[in-house]
């Protein structure tokens, strides 16, 4: 199952997603999908993403998944096979119990069909 394709799933399956990445651990860019979002746009976010969930690990180690909501748009990142990150951004304030469960099947397919 190509990568593509799981995350053009993810993003399909998630009400209001306007995006998603797949970032490796120094936050670049492996994939990327968009509905509305620039694509330069959703790689720079990706890899603030990256950076900030590096942060909140340092203080709470283990850490494998974090997400802020606002008006705007919600940011929901993951760790998916140690060393990568699962980002989706949503417009507008999203609920994490309809995301979560979502970004953790393509995070278990990313880990057994791609890595």
């Amino acid at each position: 199952m190509p990568l593509s394709y799981i995350l053009g799933n993810l993003l399909a399956d998630i009400p209001r997603a306007e995006a998603v990445a797949l970032l490796d651990h120094e936050g670049e860019t492996i994939e990327t999908l968009s509905s509305r979002l620039q694509p330069y746009d959703v790689k720079v976010q990706g890899a603030y993403q990256v950076i900030h969930f590096q942060q909140w690990e340092k203080r709470f180690p283990g850490l494998d998944r974090f997400y802020y909501t606002g008006e705007l748009y919600s940011l929901f990142t993951r760790r998916v096979g140690g060393e990568y990150y699962l980002t989706v951004i949503v417009r507008g304030p999203a609920y994490p119990s309809r995301v979560m469960p979502r970004m953790d099947r393509a995070s278990r397919d990313i880990e057994e069909k791609v890595l």
